[in-house]
């Protein structure tokens, strides 16, 4: 990974990247092996239905939901709960309109769009790096 991060830099020049467990495994055996990987990456995505609030979210283990042919009614459920609690949605597409069986259609995928950015106001939407730096920076502030 670490040569893989080095490939990457070269190419874009960042040095921050956050890092997503490949189908949501984040051990080998019964080993977790995130915590050999923590100066390489500013967080950690896993893959479990569930979202919390800044001061407890954990920066190597952030969940998500993942979208498998959710409706928009289904994934709007998602977003309001996360307006309503104060907490943090990670939305896990990997496919949209096709061609992959973790699939979201896109006629819904264009409304949970269009519906995140008409609540722009109630909500902070960014990358998954600046996303992981805020938290931080609040988590570190407010021990």
């Amino acid at each position: 990974m670490r040569m893989t991060n080095l490939f990457l830099q070269s190419l874009d020049g960042k040095t921050k990247r956050t890092f997503a467990f490949p189908c949501g495994d984040s051990k080998i055996g019964d080993s977790t092996y995130i915590n050999g990987m923590k100066k390489d990456f500013v967080a950690a995505r896993n893959v479990r239905n569930e979202m919390h609030k800044i001061n407890e979210v954990n920066l190597y283990d952030v969940d998500c939901y993942v979208v498998y042919n959710n409706s928009f009614e289904e994934m709007k459920q998602w977003v309001d709960k996360a307006i309503q609690t104060n907490s943090l949605l990670v939305i896990l597409f990997h496919g949209v309109g096709g061609g992959n069986d973790l699939n979201v259609s896109l006629d819904a995928h264009r409304k949970i769009l269009s519906y995140i950015k008409q609540n722009e106001k109630d909500i902070y939407t960014a990358p998954m790096l600046e996303v992981a730096g805020y938290i931080a920076d609040w988590q570190t502030k407010n021990k």
